[in-house]
């Protein structure tokens, strides 16, 4: 439920209330059913719209409990009231701040916390995903391993700061870079994966050499120079499972690097689970 719908739902839900609390002149208490729409808003819209609304409801109970009991002592009736709006607003920030909780675990669950890319975790969902996604509908996918050569040179001379402030530049640069339905992530250490949905071979590799380039001017104006090896494959037919896709590119990427590092190697894997 998106927040503009959440909120405007929960502000109608408490005008209505306000109003049938108002025009029933028995003393029957409504304060529980405020309580819905504000825990709504406090879990799916903006805090302040909770704080609002808790006021706002605060003053509908307050104007219909003064129409229905004409001899309550005024005091008493603030009294009520400011007990409810207490009451209210510590159930609106316990619902508000178990959402923030929620919401950090959530994100630290699928989220990278250096580089704020999306975790290896994550991107083994969302690869599942795609996979199950491009085996019903025949599509082709493009995925691909790459890390920095000799990065621990780099946080051996100039210290850890340095290396992970160049991390987060290669995340950075490769996120600018791809689609939105592309998805990047950082696997561990120096290691990125890069997702290329539906996207065949030609088109993998001008994302891959143009990736390439932009991450090289980046890292050059930066820091003191590191390579990358980068190997990926271009599934036109799905293999037996995720975990033989990412063997696959795992791989080819090591190949690059045994064979000099610094290049890019891609190929193709067909119906006969073999790469060529």
């Amino acid at each position: 439920m998106s927040q503009y719908y959440a909120q405007l739902i929960g502000f109608f839900a408490v005008l209505t209330i306000a109003v049938i609390d108002y025009f029933i002149v028995v003393d029957v208490s409504l304060s529980i059913l405020y309580l819905l729409p504000i825990s709504l808003i406090s879990w799916y819209g903006k805090r302040w719209f909770s704080v609002f609304l808790v006021g706002f409801s605060t003053v509908g109970w307050f104007v219909a409990e003064s129409a229905a009991k004409t001899d309550l002592p005024m005091l008493l009736l603030l009294w009520n009231t400011a007990v409810r709006l207490i009451v209210f607003l510590t159930i609106a920030s316990l619902i508000s701040s178990l959402k923030i909780a929620y919401e950090k675990e959530k994100d630290l669950a699928r989220i990278d916390g250096l580089t704020r890319i999306v975790n290896q975790r994550f991107f083994r969902e969302l690869l599942r995903i795609e996979y199950k996604r491009s085996f019903r509908y025949g599509h082709c996918l493009t995925l691909a391993y790459f890390d920095l050569d000799n990065f621990k040179q780099i946080n051996d001379r100039f210290g850890h700061n340095t290396g992970d402030k160049l991390l987060k530049i290669i995340a950075q640069t490769t996120q600018n870079n791809i689609r939105e339905t592309d998805t990047v992530a950082r696997l561990g250490g120096d290691e990125f994966a890069l997702l290329l949905p539906e996207t065949h071979y030609k088109a993998g590799e001008s994302v891959l050499y143009r990736l390439q380039h932009e991450l090289m001017i980046a890292i050059e104006a930066y820091s003191p120079p590191v390579s990358l090896s980068i190997g990926a494959v271009t599934f036109l037919s799905l293999p037996n499972s995720i975990e033989q896709m990412l063997e696959e590119v795992d791989i080819l990427m090591y190949q690059v690097k045994k064979s000099g590092k610094n290049r890019l190697e891609h190929q193709v894997f067909d119906r006969s689970n073999s790469s060529v």
